[in-house]
């Protein structure tokens, strides 16, 4: 065997190993790319109200549910300033959030919040931690002020923004967004006793509000029996005879080999051919020199 045969050999577990290596990054990353926000029809979602002023002293609390509210509870409340920043102070208020389950009118409100004088709105909202994937649908959204209705949605605007961090977020008002008809935001409530709420309907659960969940769940297909075989027909009894009948000849027959024992045979018979192709090689090298 030359060098050059011999090196060939050698490489050969390497290149093996670094296909089978690449192969499984490539399966890892595809399978990533491929992952996709999906709805639970027969699950639980939630829902609540956002806003924020826009007169000058960003008194907000814009409910989204993202990443940067995870293992916090400062989002929930009324407050100005950022959420790390000296600055950030809690501010009077009540939040009423609520729980989707299943198909039905949902309300989510504020009562008894101090806006300090501010005057406007820059943001009012309902966000949700619904994949905006189309499967569940928003109507008849209600927005009131101390008990008077100020507009009405027959189907509400659903932000695509990346802070909705692709779930549903339904606009009230947002002067930003192309083709969304915002509401007038000049209707900051004063005086420390108000109510603002917003009532919406949802459709597309696999149940109502009030009834069990529904599983959507494709159920495994129930095995079918197999028919038993027919009996034969009932065959005369031969007739006694006096000759001897011989014992069967077995040497013809292939020898049964069972599972456990496959493999070893299998594995047997791939080490003896790399072994020929070895020595057929080194033969052949032999030969040249």
């Amino acid at each position: 065997m030359n060098k050059r045969t011999a090196k060939r050999l050698k490489a050969m577990p390497a290149i093996i190993m670094a296909a089978a290596v690449f192969t499984g990054i490539m399966a890892a990353g595809s399978t990533s790319a491929d992952a996709k926000p999906s709805v639970k029809l027969d699950g639980e979602y939630h829902a609540a109200l956002g806003v924020r002023t826009g007169s000058g002293k960003n008194i907000y609390r814009m409910a989204y549910y993202h990443k940067k509210s995870a293992g916090t509870d400062k989002w929930k409340h009324l407050a100005t300033g950022d959420y790390s920043s000296e600055e950030y102070q809690e501010i009077q208020s009540t939040f009423k959030d609520v729980v989707i389950k299943g198909n039905g009118k949902y309300t989510v409100s504020l009562t008894n919040a101090d806006f300090q004088g501010e005057t406007s709105f820059s943001r009012m909202q309902v966000s949700t931690d619904i994949p905006d994937t189309g499967k569940i649908k928003f109507s008849d959204m209600s927005v009131k002020i101390n008990g008077s209705e100020l507009v009405k949605y027959d189907e509400p605007y659903i932000d695509k923004h990346r802070d909705a961090d692709g779930n549903c977020c339904l606009l009230v008002i947002n002067g930003d967004r192309e083709g969304f008809d915002s509401l007038d935001g000049n209707c900051v409530p004063q005086g420390t006793e108000n109510t603002i709420s917003i009532t919406f309907k949802v459709s597309g659960f696999s149940y109502n509000k009030g009834e069990k969940p529904k599983p959507t769940e494709t159920p495994a297909p129930k095995p079918t029996k197999t028919p038993a075989p027919e009996e034969p027909e009932d065959t005369p009894e031969p007739k006694e005879t006096s000759k001897v009948t011989p014992a069967p000849d077995t040497s013809s027959q292939k020898p049964v080999v069972s599972e456990e024992i496959r493999p070893a045979v299998i594995i047997s018979i791939i080490v003896a051919a790399v072994i020929s192709v070895i020595a057929i090689t080194f033969s052949v090298t032999k030969r040249k020199k």
